[in-house]
């Protein structure tokens, strides 16, 4: 009996492991207009940006929402199912004179408790120059992700991370071009003038928007993750 009561609740349990990170799980807004999402009572608008994305002259819109409850979600494949509330990018394009979400992403956003020694984080959301930029600042370091339209797709094309050592001073700063297919990697010391500089090539191809999973787990080059 009690094997048999164990079994059920691992079978549960990956069920729901599975369930969580189901995309349908998550709303489908895509081909809704602003005002469609902002009237959805079961999600809070956390951040917005507004400006021309793909230069066709109209303004394009951005949103980063989070769920008002706290929803089990399972955020890496060695994760536990933990109670989150939930973030999703959404990306309107002007069609027909009205802005409607054309890109949807629900795992790459931060939770708030994703911060490592910060309480709580909550990303900036800008639009310049045709490109959308996402900007974290952490305890000690700082994260950014630049997207811009390239054959039809918002690829990223460029990133940065920065960070330094509380008790050494010592820090890193790597900056990825996705046009040019390079990273540019500095290590050296606050207190110091001198820095040593890397370039290292980018073999990989560049994520859509859409692709991106969870931060961090993709393998740029070695030990060069975003």
């Amino acid at each position: 009996m009690k094997t048999r009561i164990f079994t059920i609740l691992f079978l549960v349990l990956c069920v729901l492991g599975f369930s969580q990170n189901n995309e349908s799980n998550y709303p489908n807004f895509i081909g809704l207009n602003i005002e469609s999402v902002k009237n959805n009572l079961d999600w809070e608008i956390l951040q917005n940006a507004t400006g021309d994305l793909n230069k066709d002259g109209f303004e394009d819109y951005s949103l980063i929402i989070e769920s008002k409850d706290s929803v089990l979600e399972k955020r890496c494949s060695d994760c536990f199912l933990l109670k989150n509330k939930a973030r999703i990018l959404l990306v309107f394009l002007n069609k027909d004179g009205e802005k409607k979400v054309t890109i949807q992403n629900n795992r790459f956003i931060a939770r708030g408790d994703e911060g490592g020694m910060a309480n709580y984080i909550e990303p900036e959301l800008s639009i310049e120059n045709q490109l959308l930029t996402i900007y974290y600042q952490f305890t000690r370091s700082n994260q950014s992700y630049t997207f811009g339209f390239r054959n039809d797709q918002m690829e990223i094309v460029r990133a940065e991370s920065n960070g330094v050592e509380s008790w050494s001073g010592n820090f890193e700063s790597d900056k990825y071009d996705f046009i040019k297919n390079v990273i540019t990697s500095e290590i050296g010391n606050i207190s110091q003038d001198k820095v040593k500089t890397e370039i290292i090539k980018i073999n990989s191809k560049p994520k859509t928007l859409s692709e991106f999973g969870e931060m961090y787990d993709w393998e740029i080059a070695e030990n060069k993750y975003l």
